[in-house]
């Protein structure tokens, strides 16, 4: 899985890096010669389009989507259960609406030859993304329920969660400075 979350992670990084670097270019061209790139709109929405579907992907993975977690964490553990296999199984459906039409989608498109108009790449190669999307985002939600379905939701155990999702992570060295922490650990007992 680490494969897939370094796939994830860079088809969201590297297109919001496109979407960037296009528009820099076509404002500067702008101004600058006054002429507009006639691609820069076609490429920037289409990959407007993968990042907000693996977008969504790596928010499912990272718990990020709003949700009433105040309602599901302080619930009777059974209704709890509830909700959450009932939350996880209407992600689901969508993502499984997501994966269907958004293969159909895809193959018409390459079956029909669509190209895009200014720079004529198969239009399908920007579609992938949304049955793409719709699988990931399935796998990454059956995981999420998963991990929901097996955690603590003692008041203690929450208050811990987001006390350590709150603090900083601080190691020794830089609490009392490089050269002091390794000496003191040296005298006492070589651990560093």
């Amino acid at each position: 899985m680490k494969i897939v979350k370094w796939f994830e992670d860079w088809v969201v990084i590297a297109s919001f890096m496109v979407i960037v670097l296009v528009t820099f270019v076509n404002v500067v061209s702008r101004y600058t010669f006054q002429a507009s790139l006639a691609f820069s709109e076609e490429i920037t929405i289409n990959l407007l389009v993968v990042l907000t579907m693996m977008g969504a992907v790596v928010g499912i993975r990272l718990g990020a989507h709003l949700g009433f977690s105040y309602l599901v964490e302080n619930a009777k553990p059974t209704i709890r259960r509830t909700l959450i296999i009932i939350g996880a199984a209407l992600m689901i459906v969508f993502l499984a609406v997501l994966l269907f039409w958004g293969s159909e989608m895809m193959i018409h498109q390459a079956v029909r030859g669509r190209a895009t108009p200014s720079l004529g790449i198969p239009q399908w190669l920007f579609t992938l993304s949304i049955p793409l999307a719709g699988l990931l985002g399935i796998v990454r939600t059956l995981q999420a329920a998963r991990v929901s379905l097996n955690e603590d939701t003692s008041a203690e155990a929450v208050a811990e969660r987001m006390a350590q999702e709150a603090a900083p992570v601080i190691d020794d060295a830089e609490l009392s400075g490089s050269t002091h922490s390794t000496s003191t650990t040296d005298r006492q007992g070589g651990r560093k």
